[in-house]
């Protein structure tokens, strides 16, 4: 088996929340709602190459070419699932895994029933990996996975016996101190006279060329899911996903060009998508921190 064909992998995505909507709703209004949530993941599983998809009653089921690939088209359903307005306080929620198609032994059967294990075994509005695919994934996915929520199971901690605690006296009650809250990080983007601002509420912001974007740019050179902006950690991130690239000029720094990889947004600057800023400013997305 060559390395490009050992590669593949297997994404297994299922939506949660579907039965508390049809007892409260109806299985009609519940259906409807679900197969909404399943056509955006299925256009994103088209937008990262992902082939032989298989949809089922709330699952997902596609190949992709790579481990960089499957991760991305997760992250861009649970964004898109995430972006649904809940109904009556019920919101659907996304949960996936990804393996190598290899660990099913050549029987894609067998893979996509450990994938189905991993998100049995998972947390709502998680991605989890198998620990094969973990070791080969790319720096730029280790450094996402790192800073999300999804994780790669690891192997658990050796069983510690519980050591007895000498008694110890009562202390005093201490009236708790209240500390003051952070300040409230938030970041404003503008394009063509509108502005969105992304914070701890609205964290992910999309742009590309599909309508479902937060951020419509109509150029050719746009992919259709070219590229989003996240606060995570209490830093702004922009996470491309294009073919042709994003393009970063901030202010008093070199114009940088970030392809399937993500670099950390400074104060202030301008986005191209798919095109340089120094080129095209008209058509550039600006942000700044507010």
């Amino acid at each position: 088996m060559n390395e490009r064909a050992s590669n593949r992998c297997l994404l297994y995505a299922d939506v949660a929340g579907g039965v508390r909507l049809a007892v409260k709703f109806g299985e009609a209004e519940a259906g409807y709602a679900v197969e909404r949530c399943m056509n955006r993941m299925s256009r994103c599983a088209e937008a990262y190459s992902g082939s032989d998809l298989d949809l089922r009653p709330e699952v997902l089921v596609a190949g992709f070419p790579d481990a960089d690939s499957a991760l991305l088209a997760a992250r861009e359903m649970r964004e898109r699932v995430r972006a649904l307005p809940p109904m009556s306080g019920i919101k659907l929620v996304l949960r996936a895994a990804v393996v190598l198609e290899s660990e099913g032994d050549g029987e894609r059967s067998v893979a996509e029933k450990l994938a189905a294990r991993l998100v049995e075994a998972s947390n709502p509005d998680s991605i989890t990996v198998s620990d094969r695919l973990g070791r080969i994934l790319s720096p730029a996915m280790r450094r996402m996975l790192g800073k999300g929520d999804e994780a790669a199971p690891v192997p658990p901690a050796p069983a510690v016996e519980p050591a007895e605690a000498p008694q110890a006296q009562p202390a005093a009650p201490v009236e708790p101190r209240p500390e003051p809250a952070p300040p409230q990080k938030q970041m404003r983007v503008s394009f063509r006279g509108q502005s969105w601002i992304i914070d701890a509420a609205h964290p992910t912001l999309l742009f590309g060329r599909e309508t479902g974007n937060d951020i419509v740019v109509s150029d050719p050179r746009v992919s259709r899911q070219h590229a989003r902006i996240e606060l995570r950690n209490g830093a702004f991130y922009l996470a491309d996903s294009s073919t042709n690239g994003t393009y970063v000029l901030e202010e008093g720094s070199p114009e940088h060009c970030v392809k399937r990889d993500e670099m950390t947004l400074a104060e202030k600057g301008h986005i191209g998508c798919g095109f340089s800023v120094a080129d095209n400013m008209s058509d550039a997305v600006a942000f700044a921190l507010d």
